[in-house]
């Protein structure tokens, strides 16, 4: 699977299929979608959009390119950032546009960063939905095409990037020789007493609390972060012991905060230490709401450490 996030004009990118962040009415709107119909002809793309009528947000439905390179523009349409339920639908954008690009045999498809513009997604949050949901796809359907996420300024390339050197910088400590995420004997220095309530009890009531039911954690997006034999074990004994990078892991799963994932280690006898560096990139990863495994695997490398190891 291949993801690049590039700096560049989108309606310049050589790809199969380009997404434009379309307006729900077949008008022409303003920032991505004006440069796109600029590009491809304002008229033949103008009359083709007339055929299709509105499109739902969420939805992803496919033109010709007209008078760019690409064969095909696929339109997307998003709504005004209004918080989780438009990540949702933000999430959608991408994953109708991946799967349709995939129907017409595409072998590269460009993104925008869509929702960074007028419907003013915050650029961290919009960055993490997209390499998410673009990774995941890929993965789960075992696709080997190129995906492009296009932006024309710095700064949303850096909207996560930056913040997480910019904490690894100002907390690391001095690393250390153990071997990262691996609970062994010579770990045991940094075991604490644990709380009242169990690591299992914790992770249950974390589930229960956000709705996260079996269909989700068994074939669905929280496969990665919760293996049937790891729910077994928090099922059956209140008393499971964890290794630490099954903790890290549930912890990304579950999209909690650093005092909550602090919290919730503590009850299994970790803790995240500004001692080892992998430990200073997992945190300035919650601290910027960087939850998904494969970007916090790319941070661990970027810096020199071990990745997290699959569940088994």
């Amino acid at each position: 699977m291949s993801l690049s996030i590039i700096r560049n004009d989108l309606t310049k990118v050589k790809a199969d299929a380009i997404v434009n962040t379309a307006n729900p009415d077949p008008v022409i709107g303003a920032g991505t979608d004006r440069a796109v119909y600029d590009a491809a002809g304002q008229d033949k793309l103008l009359a083709a959009r007339k055929l299709i009528g509105k499109i739902a947000p969420g939805d992803a439905i496919e033109t010709s390119a007209y008078n760019l390179s690409a064969k095909y523009i696929i339109h997307t349409v998003c709504e005004k950032y209004a918080g989780q339920s438009s990540l949702d639908v933000l999430a959608d954008c991408y994953h109708n546009s991946l799967a349709l690009a995939l129907e017409l045999n595409c072998k590269s498809v460009a993104f925008p960063l869509i929702g960074t513009g007028e419907y003013s997604f915050p650029r961290a949050d919009a960055l993490g939905v997209a390499t998410d949901i673009i990774r995941r796809f890929l993965k789960e359907r075992e696709s080997s095409m190129k995906v492009f996420l296009v932006v024309f300024d710095r700064e949303s390339v850096d909207a996560v990037s930056t913040k997480i050197k910019s904490y690894i910088d100002d907390n690391y400590v001095d690393s250390l020789k153990t071997e990262e995420y691996r609970y062994n004997r010579n770990m045991r220095s940094e075991r604490i007493v644990a709380p009242e309530k169990t690591f299992s009890t914790m992770v249950m009531e974390y589930l229960d609390a956000k709705g996260i039911n079996d269909p989700a954690l068994y074939g669905g997006k929280y496969e990665m972060y919760f293996s049937k034999q790891i729910l077994t074990n928090l099922r059956n004994n209140v008393d499971y012991h964890p290794s630490k990078f099954v903790c890290v892991t549930i912890c990304l799963g579950l999209k909690l905060t650093l005092p909550q994932t602090l919290d919730l280690m503590e009850r299994a006898g970790y803790t995240l230490s500004r001692s080892r560096k992998a430990d200073v990139v997992v945190r300035a990863c919650i601290e910027n709401k960087v939850y998904d495994y494969f970007a916090v695997n790319e941070k661990l490398e970027e810096n020199g450490c071990d990745c997290l190891k699959k569940l088994t």
